[in-house]
C-alpha cells in the first residue's frame, strides 16, 4: 500500500515495525515513544523522523498535545537529487531520529502538512501524485538545511569520543540489518574490523549496556512486533529469526520476556 502523505496515526501500546518512513511533528505538548529500543520524548517544535523498517512503540502523551503525522513509502524519496546529503541525513537520523526545529521551521512544516493533506483529498486530480512528490522534496531539502551539521568539532578528546560513538552507531546499524540472522558478538566485531573484546568495551562505555544485550533486545523486539501483528505463526517467526526450531525460539523468548510467545500474543 502507498501512504501518500499525511495520515491519521493509530497509536498502539506494543511494538510495531514500520513499513514506511514517518515524520511526527509535535506542535504543542509532550509525546513519549520508543524507537529501536531508544526512549524518546517530543516536546513543542520537535520532529521525530522514523525510517522504514524501524520498530516503534507509543508510550503516552499529555492531554493538550497536538501532533501532525506524515507517512511516506520509499518511492517518495527516489527523486532526491542530493545523494551525499541524503546519506548524511540517514546517518544523522540513525544516530538520533529526534530533532528540534525553530518556531519558523515548524510553522513552515505544518503549512506543508496542511497543503499535502488537502492534496491527498483531491482524488479526481490526475496530477496529485506529482504535487505530493514536490511537497516531499521541499520537506527533504528543509531537512538537509535544518538537521545536517555545518561546522566541524575540534579537540583530541572530542575526536576520540566521536570515534567511539561512531563505532557504537555502526554496531547498532549492523545489528539492525542482521539480527534476524546473526546473534553472536563475534560476527559484528568481524564486520566492523575490531576484536569482540574491544567492541564490547566501547558499546558498554557509550551506551551503558553490553553488546549482547542490544542484539538480544532487537531480536525480542522484532518477535514481539511479529506476534502482535497476528500475521505469522510462532513457527514462521522462529524461521524468520533464524532459530533452529519453534521449541528453541519459545524457550529463548520466555527466558527474556517471562512468558511464552503464545501467551504474549494473547495479552
Amino acid at each position: 500500500p502507498t501512504a501518500e502523505a499525511p495520515t491519521d496515526w493509530e497509536f498502539v501500546n506494543h511494538p510495531v515495525k514500520l513499513s514506511f518512513t514517518t515524520a511526527i511533528f509535535c506542535v504543542t505538548g509532550r509525546l513519549r515513544v520508543q524507537v529501536n529500543l531508544q526512549d524518546l520524548e517530543l516536546t513543542t517544535n520537535d520532529v521525530l523522523i522514523v525510517q522504514e523498517g524501524a520498530i516503534g512503540e507509543y508510550h503516552g502523551m499529555e492531554n493538550d498535545t497536538q501532533i501532525a503525522v506524515i507517512a511516506f513509502t520509499s518511492e517518495y524519496f527516489q527523486a532526491a537529487f542530493q545523494t551525499e546529503a541524503t546519506m548524511s541525513l540517514q546517518r544523522r537520523l540513525h544516530a538520533s531520529p529526534l530533532c528540534h526545529l525553530s518556531a519558523e521551521a515548524m510553522n513552515e512544516s505544518i503549512t506543508i502538512y496542511r497543503l499535502m493533506k488537502a492534496k491527498v483529498n483531491e482524488t479526481d486530480n490526475p496530477f496529485r501524485k506529482g504535487a505530493l512528490f514536490g511537497y516531499t522534496q521541499v520537506l527533504t531539502f528543509n531537512a538537509y538545511r535544518h538537521l545536517l551539521p555545518h561546522e566541524s568539532e575540534n579537540g583530541k578528546a572530542k575526536e576520540r569520543s566521536n570515534r567511539q560513538q561512531e563505532l557504537y552507531s555502526r554496531f547498532i546499524n549492523e545489528v539492525q540489518r542482521n539480527y534476524s540472522r546473526e546473534r553472536g558478538i563475534a560476527y559484528y566485531a568481524d564486520a566492523l574490523c575490531v576484536t569482540p573484546k574491544y567492541l564490547s568495551q566501547v558499546v558498554h562505555k557509550v551506551s551503558g549496556r553490553f553488546a549482547g544485550d542490544w542484539i538480544t533486545d532487537f531480536v525480542i523486539l522484532e518477535a514481539k512486533a511479529m506476534l502482535k501483528s497476528r500475521k505469522y505463526t510462532v513457527q514462521q517467526i522462529a524461521d524468520a529469526l533464524n532459530f533452529a526450531n519453534q521449541s528453541f525460539f519459545g524457550k529463548y523468548f520466555k527466558d527474556k520476556v517471562g512468558c511464552s510467545p503464545t501467551q504474549y500474543q494473547r495479552t
